[in-house]
């Protein structure tokens, strides 16, 4: 524990540490019991290895080196270092901000501290820069990763000063990426409380992560494009685009536009993490104490009723232990946080991808060719949903309770899985599906009614194909959340390729005359089909 070459770089600042009052020898060994637990806790975005010795989190790492190859190319992008340093800056605000959500939430929102330490002689400020410390540290390495590469080939090509400036902007957008989390998070927690202050937080990261997204078209069209030319004209509204801040300053310092939109931008980009990152050291005692809200829960006596999983179960299920595990899956999906936390960023991106498409269209076009062309194809962006959902159905972080399974009269293994496919597919896909369905109804009218209810039908048939692939022998919620294997697997990557070909057979098919219909019976049989062969009600039993 008191190996860690972090600690070691951590000792020679020592003394200033002590010069604010902090205990640096109980900070230290807190730290470095934070950085051994880091050890066995595997990152979301590393996928299932069937070894796991090892320092998970060091070696997802390498997947975060070739994420940052991906910055390269753009630093060669176009005359403009507004526009190269704006992308580099956006794609690591992305790839850093969404990983501390999806990993160091747990460790901004943790309140273990307290509860294990309030016995021992350890102050308040001392925990808070532990957890500070703890949340520097593993940015740090992070962001190595991911902006290590491109910083040498910065440094060889564009030269010292380029490279000590794009240091020095990435310092300050790694205070704002970390005050502008825990801020949020503080926000919440001072307005709710108990459960619903839980709930709160899921969907505060749900929305941090679609906002990010979305945000990458925003930046982009921030430039005009004429050509193989790149024009940087300011606008009012890029004050609130945080790449822009910190890419400012090369087209200020390096690029020698000394405009005073440029100038006010630079400062932005300065001053606003240090004061973000101040007010969040102020209130951090006010944060920790808040932070205790999460160890109550509203209990209010009264239990919602579930009048959709009611509703679907009897459309949906035939049998009763069909039934019964429809509602379990329904159940579980709806409390458990973890899963939650996981799925349903790929639910809001998911929702959001199709409308971006339609925005990108609409820039050459009007409302008119929008609606008297083909691009309600683009729906079919929505089925990255289900490639995340139906492998998300294997994972829980209640997994120790499948032991349930063995103690039921249910003896088909695939009951179980058809029960939680039709819950997960009526609970979180189907509502999605129906408000885009809905929207791209009044943008193309009546006459892609049709198509939609192809979509949908498709839709069904891939989801059934997908979890026939990834489930195999596991059974829901059968496995450790830690061990969920995420984007970026050879898995996903031909799932995804199969979309692209149940869209090239729609289309096909579309410009055939009748063919809709055909397709739609066809689509129908398939289904039925899918669904008698991929996931079988047979005798298999589940008693291990």
């Amino acid at each position: 524990m008191n190996n860690f070459r972090s600690l070691r770089i951590l000792d020679k600042f020592k003394s200033v540490f002590q010069a604010f009052g902090i205990d640096y020898s109980a900070m230290r060994t807190i730290v470095g019991l934070k950085l051994t637990m880091d050890e066995r806790r595997v990152p979301v975005i590393f996928s299932q290895t069937k070894l796991k010795e090892g320092n998970q989190f060091i070696k997802s790492l390498g997947l975060y080196v070739l994420y940052g190859l991906v910055t390269i190319p753009f630093l060669f992008f176009g005359d403009s270092l507004m526009l190269q340093l704006g992308l580099v800056y956006g794609i690591a605000m992305f790839m850093i901000m969404t990983s501390l959500i999806a990993d160091f939430s747990s460790v901004l929102l943790d309140v273990r501290d307290r509860v294990l330490l309030a016995a021992a002689p350890v102050n308040d400020r001392t925990l808070n820069a532990a957890k500070l410390v703890h949340v520097c540290i593993y940015m740090t390495l992070l962001t190595i990763a991911l902006l290590g590469i491109p910083a040498i080939v910065m440094l060889a090509t564009k030269g010292i000063v380029f490279f000590l400036l794009f240091v020095v902007m990435l310092f300050f957008l790694l205070l704002l990426i970390i005050a502008l989390t825990a801020m949020t998070y503080m926000i919440m927690l001072r307005v709710f409380d108990g459960e619903r202050l839980k709930d709160m937080i899921n969907y505060v990261q749900i929305l941090l992560s679609v906002g990010i997204f979305v945000g990458y078209q925003v930046l982009i069209r921030s430039f005009d494009f004429v050509g193989l030319s790149v024009t940087y004209v300011f606008k009012w509204w890029h004050f609130f685009i945080p790449p822009l801040w910190f890419s400012a300053p090369f087209e200020w310092l390096i690029g020698g536009n000394s405009s005073t939109s440029l100038i006010v931008l630079t400062i932005a980009g300065i001053v606003i993490p240090i004061v973000a990152i101040s007010v969040y050291i102020r209130k951090m005692p006010l944060f920790e104490r808040d932070l205790q809200k999460l160890m109550s829960e509203a209990r209010d006596g009264k239990r919602q009723r579930a009048f959709l999983m009611t509703l679907w179960e009897r459309i949906l299920c035939r049998s009763g232990e069909e039934r019964a595990c429809f509602r379990f899956s329904w159940q579980l999906m709806k409390r458990e946080r973890d899963f939650k936390l996981k799925v349903y960023p790929s639910l809001g991106i998911g929702f959001v991808a199709p409308f971006l498409f339609l925005y990108i269209f609409l820039e050459d076009a009007t409302l008119k060719d929008l609606a008297e062309s083909n691009t309600y194809f683009m729906i079919y962006f929505g089925f990255l949903i289900i490639s995340s959902l139906t492998m998300m159905l294997n994972y829980s972080g209640k997994y120790k309770g499948a032991w349930l399974y063995s103690v039921t009269p249910i003896t088909h293994a695939s009951v179980l899985k058809r029960g939680a496919l039709k819950a997960s597919l009526a609970q979180l896909f189907l509502p999605v599906y129906l408000l885009q369905a809905l929207i791209f109804g009044v943008f193309f009218g009546w006459r892609i009614v049709p198509d939609l209810v192809i979509i949908l039908i498709s839709a069904i048939v891939y989801a059934v194909v997908c979890y026939s692939i990834v489930s195999k022998d596991t059974l829901p919620f059968s496995r450790p959340m830690g061990e969920s294997i995420q984007s970026g697997t050879a898995k996903q990557f031909v799932l995804m390729l199969l979309i692209g070909g149940f869209v090239l057979v729609h289309i096909i098919m579309s410009k055939i005359p009748y063919g809709a219909a055909v397709y739609a019976l066809v689509a129908l049989i398939i289904c039925w089909l899918s669904w008698k062969t991929l996931l079988p009600v047979k005798k298999k039993t589940i008693i291990h």
